[in-house]
């Protein structure tokens, strides 16, 4: 059955459950002040035949036996009308010209009152109604009658594709992708903790390129099952390819905690070995080089691809260090320049393109292009807070390359260019709807601070 059947159904019942609770005091007849005018009339009623009798008795139309007898007799329909308080004196002796008209058609409504049937059938219709009109018209709701709708059609395919049951959507399916996506994660929410779940969400977002809400959810993944050695690693690696190479505090718990059980995992060792070098640690990248290169050698067969491999990234990792005590040297010997110091603002005008994914991206490079010799890549949810900008470091530790960094090309005299972006989709390269800055020459020849400060807006909309 659809599912906003289903909603509208049970919206409906939860109306009339509802509306009766409500209502039901007011549907109840009120007979307290209905028996009150009834006692009332038959007291009148009493007083008005007693009257006719006593007149009747002094004018002699009748004997005292008779008078006492029919006395007694209206008395006792008194009493009797007292009992039944629904219940009017009429006796059959009494005719309706010695009561006023209104008074004998007045005591008969409301003898006979009761609410009509029809309109409580239609508060109880009408109120449901008005309440689920209510519910519609108060705002939007075609994105969530869209999610049903996508549910009914391709929920069982996102099921299916979460569980591992089809590696990829069938054509049908991917005509509406929004829908199926939206139906995917809809499925992952419903089954909260299910790792793999997760998992595969995640592996469907970075087709997608969607890296960060892909992080997300490894990371949840993650901390559902943290003994699981693949999640471990799968989420080590990706937030370290899409943090710019870098293992942060997250990442490195989830390897220390796969080599405490596997020392010899290999996926954990290389990706230890990467994030030391990227974080200026050369002694523990090599040694752990050195521990991947045993482990491969302890192994059958030829491995001599692999172990070639290694040794390049061994000699990455040397020359990296060389570089790096090479800046170091240069710095002490002399004041150049050594480091920008950037201090990034946004045109009050582009506040409202920025989104909580938007990612800021600071780089020097050489005018006349080529790889960035310095990156910094943030949130750029930073430069939305930072009152009077937000400020950055480049140095040759955020160089991309050994062989290709900042001090290297400022003492050859190149000429280079800061450039400012964010990035509506997280990637490197610029596409449109990002938001930039315009490219600024560095004039570092003849700063002898060793720190040049800048300052660069971010002002327009790539087209």
């Amino acid at each position: 059955m659809p599912t906003l059947v289903i909603f509208v159904a049970l919206a409906i019942l939860l109306a009339i459950i509802l509306a009766i609770i409500v209502l039901m005091p007011w549907l109840r007849v009120d007979r307290s002040a209905q028996n009150d005018q009834l006692i009332a009339l038959n007291v009148e009623v009493f007083k008005e035949r007693l009257e006719e009798l006593t007149a009747d008795f002094n004018a002699g139309a009748m004997t005292e036996a008779e008078f006492k007898t029919q006395k007694t007799e209206l008395e006792r329909q008194l009493l009797l009308a007292s009992d039944d308080k629904n219940s009017v004196v009429l006796s059959e002796g009494l005719k309706e010209e010695n009561f006023s008209r209104e008074q004998l058609l007045k005591a008969k409504r409301e003898q006979q009152f009761t609410r009509s049937s029809k309109a409580r059938l239609t508060l109880l219709i009408c109120v449901p109604i008005l309440m689920i009109l209510g519910y519609f018209l108060a705002g939007d709701r075609s994105p969530v009658v869209n999610l049903w709708q996508a549910q009914d059609k391709v929920g069982q395919v996102a099921d299916d594709l979460l569980t591992g049951k089809i590696d990829a959507p069938p054509e049908w399916a991917t005509e509406d992708s929004v829908g199926l996506m939206g139906a995917i994660q809809t499925n992952v929410h419903h089954h909260a903790h299910d790792p793999m779940r997760w998992m595969r969400l995640a592996d469907i977002l970075l087709a997608f390129e969607a890296n960060q809400q892909a992080v997300e959810a490894q990371a949840r993944a993650y901390r559902l099952a943290p003994e699981d050695e693949t999640i471990a690693v799968s989420y080590a690696q990706t937030n370290f390819f899409t943090s710019g190479g870098m293992l942060d505090a997250s990442s490195r718990k989830a390897l220390e905690g796969v080599l405490q059980k596997n020392p010899e995992h290999q996926g954990a060792q290389m990706l230890m070995a990467m994030g030391e070098a990227r974080a200026g640690n050369y002694q523990q990248a090599q040694a752990w080089v050195e521990r991947l290169k045993t482990g491969i050698m302890a192994r059958d067969g030829d491995h001599s691809e692999a172990l070639n491999s290694l040794n390049e990234l061994s000699r990455n990792i040397a020359q990296q260090q060389q570089a790096s005590l090479s800046a170091a040297n240069n710095s002490t010997a002399n004041t150049a320049t050594q480091t920008v110091a950037v201090t990034v603002t946004l045109n009050p005008s582009l506040t409202p393109l920025l989104a909580p994914s938007d990612i800021l991206f600071v780089t020097i490079q050489q005018a006349s292009g080529g790889a960035p010799l310095a990156v910094k890549r943030l949130p750029a949810s930073e430069l939305a807070n930072a009152v009077n900008g937000f400020n950055i470091e480049l140095s040759d530790e955020d160089a991309m390359m050994p062989t290709q960094t900042l001090s290297k090309a400022m003492q050859e005299g190149k000429q280079l260019v800061l450039k400012a972006r964010i990035s509506k989709s997280g990637q490197a390269m610029q596409e449109a709807g990002d938001l930039a800055a315009n490219d600024l020459p560095l004039n570092y020849q003849d700063n002898t601070e060793g720190q040049l400060k800048v300052t660069t807006e971010i002002n327009k909309q790539l087209p």
